[in-house]
């Protein structure tokens, strides 16, 4: 399957509350012959959002009849049932965090969304990771965060690199100071979380990380709170000034 992203003009539809209502929406097909059935099509909303605000799978295509009244939708008075053929997009996810242009160009997006184009994959996995919380892989070659495929896209990760850090940082959360060992005995043994500065999904292509500066270790607990925003990742010295000042020092 692939990904694509095209651009709703808010001035002319509603294309938010077109989908929240409606669920399926016809959405001009023109000359395209790319698109196939089953294919994820995220919507940009120019101005005055300016952000991506949906994502879509296409039910259908090549649609010749127009069998869904959302007029009222329609905020210039254009009547969108006379520019077929059409694409049948079905709601996936309403989009509520900010993903702006510029967050695609930071992702390797060229250019501006004019009109109905392909994502690359490395785009595509990072707005799936945002939009659908797709879980990266905990198990752990010295290079990481090479695409593979397990069940969805997922990230690898070295075991190595995630020994040295724990041989120079120790088994203690860097944040908070937890030890599993201390607290759960013998089950808690050598157990403890490795943080990745940056998000592997964040990186195009496999990447050299140094164990020291790019890995921390945290417990389960810490490790949430800073990526509990996907779009602003704590770092992790902000979130131990944060548990310092609970404390009272």
């Amino acid at each position: 399957m692939s990904t694509f992203i095209l651009p709703s003009n808010a001035n002319i539809y509603d294309a938010k509350n077109a989908f929240n209502d409606l669920h399926d929406v016809y959405w001009a097909q023109h000359a395209n012959k790319s698109v196939s059935i089953g294919d994820t099509i995220y919507i940009y909303e120019s101005k005055p959002t300016q952000k991506v605000i949906l994502k879509t799978q296409v039910i259908d295509r090549d649609v010749d009849s127009y069998h869904i009244d959302d007029s009222k939708y329609s905020l210039s008075g254009l009547d969108f049932s006379t520019k077929g053929p059409w694409f049948l997009l079905r709601l996936v996810n309403n989009i509520d965090h900010h993903i702006s242009l510029q967050d695609l160009r930071n992702l390797g997006l060229e250019g501006n969304i004019q009109s109905l184009r392909r994502l690359d994959d490395n785009i595509a996995r990072a707005l799936d990771f945002w939009v659908d919380d797709v879980p990266e892989l905990t198990s752990f070659l010295l290079k990481e965060g090479k695409p593979t495929q397990v069940y969805g896209t997922r990230y690898e990760r070295n075991n190595q690199n995630r020994k040295m850090a724990i041989n120079f940082h120790g088994l203690d959360c860097k944040v908070c100071g937890f030890n599993f060992e201390e607290k759960y005995g013998e089950i808690g043994h050598e157990f403890i979380e490795v943080h990745h500065k940056r998000p592997l999904y964040l990186n195009a292509t496999e990447i050299y990380i140094d164990p020291k500066k790019d890995l921390v270790p945290l417990c389960s607990n810490c490790h949430r709170m800073i990526h509990r925003d996907k779009f602003n990742i704590l770092p992790v010295e902000d979130l131990k000034q944060i548990v310092l000042k609970k404390r009272g020092r």
